[in-house]
């Protein structure tokens, strides 16, 4: 690695830090945009897909750009008391769903990620979401009435990833249909708690799916994407259970779960059909096995048996 690619990349993982550990909110927009200058860099030098990550990084920079500019105005509008209204505090929840790619504001995430190799779409989709979900959390606290609108919106995007995902061929477009779900009931658990239990374990589980494919191997893939669906005794099914039981916890009107799990159901039809191609793909032979010493862990890491005794 290049000194200038090492720069970034501490800039990349500093970013988030510096978000999260910060009691003035412009800092913790410092530390999100610090984050977002070092990914792009790195998501322009990869040189596998060269011109479809250059292309995917300028989308990616325009849209961030533009919520960044959004979520400054709108944090200054809403945090230093210039002005209360609605409509600001509008413009700052719009900016927020913009970095994370939640309905209304998701329809950059299946293009972007068509276009990335496996590692930079592990942090677009994985890393780059801690600082937004802080924001949520925060505004959360002070703003209950906010909380209505990240369920409904939340619900929303769960849905659609899962509508999206059905019409997509491209395993990295289908990737990224499932961010947008899983953002969704991320939502959900910024509300109610276990969020960073439910992001935790997506992303542990999301950085093993990369790192087979990244390998090769079919058959752990199809099996990491059944991981990522949340079918028990799955990894992501204790998440989703963890967010489900704080919810009705707080008695949770019934009515805003409706989308959720209609959208868990609607997206088991995507996994199961890249689970199958990838299932019949697979073929032994000794390149498939130079690792196999350490798949048994990993997958007993993904089927979620090590969790059941936290929960």
């Amino acid at each position: 690695m290049s000194s200038g690619s090492l720069l970034f990349l501490i800039m990349l993982v500093l970013g988030p830090i510096v978000s999260i550990s910060s009691s003035n909110w412009i800092i913790c927009w410092v530390g999100m945009e610090l984050s977002f200058l070092g990914a792009i860099p790195l998501l322009m030098s990869d040189s596998l897909f060269s011109s479809l990550s250059k292309e995917s990084a300028m989308k990616y920079f325009c849209i961030q750009a533009l919520g960044s500019g959004l979520l400054m105005f709108g944090g200054a509008m809403v945090f230093l008391g210039f002005m209360s209204f609605w409509v600001f505090y509008f413009i700052f929840i719009m900016s927020l769903f913009t970095k994370l790619g939640i309905f209304p504001m998701h329809f950059w995430v299946p293009s972007v990620v068509s276009g990335l190799n496996w590692m930079p779409m592990f942090v677009l989709l994985g890393w780059q979401k801690i600082p937004p979900l802080a924001f949520i959390i925060n505004f959360c606290e002070n703003f209950d009435w906010f909380c209505v609108f990240i369920l409904i919106f939340g619900g929303v995007s769960a849905l659609i990833g899962s509508l999206i995902g059905l019409n997509q061929t491209s395993f990295r477009a289908m990737l990224g249909s499932s961010s947008i779900a899983h953002t969704g009931w991320a939502c959900f658990g910024s509300v109610f708690g276990s969020l960073w239990v439910y992001f935790f374990i997506y992303c542990i589980t999301f950085f093993i799916l990369m790192l087979f494919c990244f390998l090769a191997d079919d058959l752990m893939i199809g099996i990491s994407v059944l991981s990522l669906s949340g079918l028990p005794p799955f990894t992501m099914f204790i998440g989703k259970w963890g967010i489900l039981k704080n919810a009705l916890a707080n008695d949770l009107w019934y009515m805003y779960f409706i989308f959720p799990i209609l959208a868990a159901l609607l997206s088991l039809f995507f996994y199961l059909k890249f689970f199958y191609s990838f299932y019949l793909k697979f073929t032994l032979s000794p390149s498939s096995t130079k690792y196999s010493f350490f798949t048994p862990f990993i997958f007993l890491f993904i089927s979620g048996v090590t969790f059941i005794i936290f929960f």
